[in-house]
């Protein structure tokens, strides 16, 4: 489990307290709250799979991805029993609205015997709802503390510090009543007891070496046992509904009919087009190209570049050891306070926040959840589901900012086959925008060429990544939030507390990887790299010119297409040309976000099938059309 500290935590004396409960509970927003730092706040499936840690007092305060059960049915489950089981106190978020769903998970967590105390969110929205719950029937029932709270205000937060105390479990619960179809002499605790008559494998594994068949049902590799008991369960949850909660009816609202329209093909799928077509104009557009042209060629360009160079250029002697260091700071390439600096802030920072700032308001506003559902049906043909519309929208934007949007894809299988169709098929829009440029003069049948290569490519890499990787895609499991104003507070502590996170992880990776191709550069390892590309530039039928195309390509994107414009080439060798550099290879910042994302060896596998794929289907057009 990789745990991004919102705060340092040190050595802690004090307890560990576990935020728990599904989806869009308003668990994270009270995360914030409690540890007064920044979290993750998402109100979509999936994106907070990374837990977030800070201190609270003397001890630790851990806010669990957002699941409906504790089991291991798949990582989001299995990082949040971790989780719940490491701490010493849960808290548990309900959803005032869905008690009926969310109590299953705070049944189970009394069934494991956690101390808990209940936290009873969004009960403004239960208000309005016309929902009227009894908190001290439901806490006599329940036999734990309630709380009933609105955390996005900090209504009722205080209580939930001071009652914390109180957090405890019922000493016992109709569980217990399977615990004999397990070995007499099993040495378990209460909580190994239940998991196993649950059927959870990874506690069958460890406490009865390997799944065991028991009785009716199976321990872990029956359904007897654990139907029972979740059907046992869910009578409990009807039973304590109907005592605490009552409705009266209320109208119809806005939020009503669009959510309608948006969930309905016909109706929703010009909306959710529409909606793209905004997160295209916003990211791919007002911000890749105009803001960071703007930032780039001027702001930093006219300004910040040369005199940087100037500065250290008269600093520093140009020959000796000195020589080296100076070309390190401020060669034309990747110099580290020249181009790395002008990179980060002129263009990753901008797009990064216009990024999380648009993608905040589609999660807290509920959009996203149902984009990703119309979305679902296409993207199974690729081994994916509807989550990974996203990041394949943000990628037309920025490649290295979609890969890191691939977290919120579900599994690891449908994360790897999301990121290697970025890297491969995917043109960013700087690159896309010089594309466009030499297209345009060559004429639209070329340009329907080009899109049909490359839908092509990424349709057929999907469909064989999905039959070549092990496992099966998971569904769409999507809980549909009720749609929302965004509160602009939160929208905004959320959006740049992801931009600090990510220039903090891709910022130091960017320079690295800066100082190492300026290196090679400076000893004439580019030079060497060209000549070496030659054989590979005449495989698709162009000169040997191009391999410095495709070296810069790898420096950065635009850099290869834009390359393209200095070579004299017909029309159908920049065809040809144009396919193979948005097919070769992401840029370095997007390898390396990769390698890091996934693992370096995946990166690899990555970086060399882009390459293979590129040439061959350049040398198979380069029969075609040269």
């Amino acid at each position: 489990m990789h745990d991004h500290h919102a705060a340092p935590v040190g050595d802690v004396n004090g307890p560990t307290v576990a935020l728990a409960g599904a989806p869009n509970v308003g668990k994270s927003v009270l995360f914030n709250r409690l540890a007064e730092t920044y979290a993750d706040v998402s109100n979509y499936p999936g994106t907070t799979l990374d837990t977030s840690v800070a201190r609270w007092g003397d001890g630790l305060l851990v806010d669990a991805p957002g699941v409906y059960g504790v089991s291991d049915f798949n990582e989001e489950e299995r990082i949040a029993r971790d989780v719940i089981l490491a701490a010493d106190v849960v808290c548990n978020v309900v959803d005032a609205t869905r008690l009926d769903r969310d109590l299953f998970l705070t049944l189970q967590l009394l069934d494991l015997g956690r101390p808990t105390l209940v936290v009873l969110n969004l009960v403004d929205e239960a208000e309005r709802d016309g929902i009227t719950i009894d908190v001290d029937e439901l806490e006599q029932r329940l036999g734990v503390p309630v709380v009933p709270t609105v955390a996005v205000t900090g209504r009722g937060v205080a209580d939930v510090e001071r009652r914390l105390v109180e957090a405890t479990a019922p000493a016992e619960t109709p569980v217990a009543r399977w615990f004999d179809h397990l070995p007499a002499d099993l040495a378990a605790t209460r909580a190994e007891r239940v998991l196993l008559v649950e059927a959870d494998r990874p506690t069958a594994e460890r406490l009865l070496d390997g799944p065991v068949a028991v009785a009716d049902g199976g321990v872990a590799t029956g359904s007897g046992l654990r139907d029972a008991v979740y059907a046992d369960r869910r009578r409990r949850i009807g039973e304590l509904t109907r005592a605490v909660v009552s409705t009266a009816d209320r109208p119809r609202t806005l939020a009503d009919v669009a959510s309608d329209l948006l969930m309905r093909p016909l109706t929703g799928t010009p909306l959710v087009l529409l909606t793209l077509g905004l997160v295209y104009l916003v990211i791919g557009n007002l911000v890749a190209q105009r803001l960071v042209d703007f930032l780039e060629v001027v702001v930093f360009g006219r300004y910040y570049v040369p005199f940087v160079r100037t500065a250290v250029t008269s600093t520093l002697p140009t020959g000796g050891p000195f020589g080296f260091v100076s070309f390190l700071l401020v060669n034309g390439n990747l110099g580290l306070l020249t181009v790395t600096v002008q990179y980060v802030l002129a263009v990753l920072l901008p797009l990064v926040l216009a990024f999380y700032l648009v993608i905040g308001l589609l999660e807290d506003s509920g959009v996203l959840p149902r984009l990703a559902v119309l979305a679902d049906r296409g993207l199974t043909h690729l081994g994916l589901n509807g989550r990974a519309v996203v990041p394949l929208i943000v990628g037309v934007g920025c490649v290295t900012m979609a890969v890191i949007t691939t977290r919120m894809v579900g599994s690891r299988r449908e994360r790897l086959i999301a990121t290697a169709l970025l890297g491969l098929a995917i043109p960013c829009s700087a690159q896309l925008g010089v594309i466009l440029g030499l297209l345009a003069g060559l004429g639209l049948a070329w340009w329907f060429a080009y899109l049909a290569v490359i839908v092509t490519v990424f349709g057929v890499a999907g469909v064989f990544l999905d039959a070549v990787l092990p496992g099966e895609s998971e569904a769409l499991i999507a809980e549909l939030p009720r749609l929302r104003v965004p509160r602009p507070g939160n929208l905004l502590r959320k959006t740049v507390g992801r931009t600090r996170m990510f220039l903090l992880e891709a910022g130091p990776l960017f320079a690295v990887t800066a100082v190492g191709v300026s290196s090679l550069d400076y000893v004439g390892g580019l030079d060497l790299l060209v000549r070496g590309l030659a054989p590979l530039s005449r495989l698709v039928g162009l000169p040997p010119s191009f391999g410095r195309v495709l070296v810069l390509g790898v420096v950065r994107r635009d850099f290869a297409a834009a390359g393209m414009t200095a070579l004299a080439l017909t029309p159908g060798q920049t065809f040809v040309g144009l396919v193979v550099v948005t097919l070769f290879v992401p840029c370095i910042l997007s390898m390396v976000v990769i390698a890091e994302e996934r693992d370096v060896r995946t990166g690899v596998v990555m970086w060399l099938g882009s390459w293979l794929v590129a040439f061959a289907v350049g040398a198979v057009l380069a029969a075609v059309v040269l």
